[in-house]
């Protein structure tokens, strides 16, 4: 269950994090990340600059095992996407499912926005394989990281 996240989600957020593996986090941040500071998630949380959501287990919805982020950028009808699962739940299609339901998200609810970026590591198959299947236009590895574009308006 994905709902939008809230400041009080912080701590919850970070347990995450400790969760994850180190892989994970470099995946996501392209850093070994051991948690988000109060400031970083107060923006993250901000709905004046995109979009925030944490997802919950249905018998657990204390944890957190993702949290998925589409942020308004310069310019501004560019999106970035960024998604953090929590190791025990990845390769169960829980990843396919937030990026699909993010995109759908940037086409209904941001009008404004063309397009989503994303930036992952070259080897991150899972999801190059997300983004390949969504339509993305692929950059060419460049420092171990491929940037990915999406279309949303056409």
């Amino acid at each position: 269950m994905s709902r939008p996240a809230a400041f009080n989600d912080l701590d919850r957020v970070n347990e995450m994090h400790a969760r994850c593996s180190l892989q994970s986090r470099y995946a996501r941040y392209g850093a070994a990340r051991r948690a988000l500071t109060p400031r970083e998630w107060r923006r993250l949380c901000d709905q004046a600059g995109g979009i925030t959501l944490v997802t919950v287990p249905r018998r657990d919805p204390s944890r957190v095992i993702a949290v998925t982020c589409l942020m308004r950028t310069q310019p501004l009808h560019l999106s970035d996407f960024g998604i953090l699962i929590e190791d025990s739940w990845q390769g169960q299609g829980l990843g396919t499912t937030l990026t699909h339901h993010m995109v759908a998200l940037a086409r209904t609810h941001s009008r404004d926005c063309q397009a989503v970026t994303a930036t992952t590591g070259s080897d991150n198959q899972r999801m190059l394989s997300i983004l390949r299947r969504l339509g993305a236009r692929m950059s060419h590895p460049s420092g171990g990281t491929v940037d990915a574009l999406i279309r949303v308006q056409t």
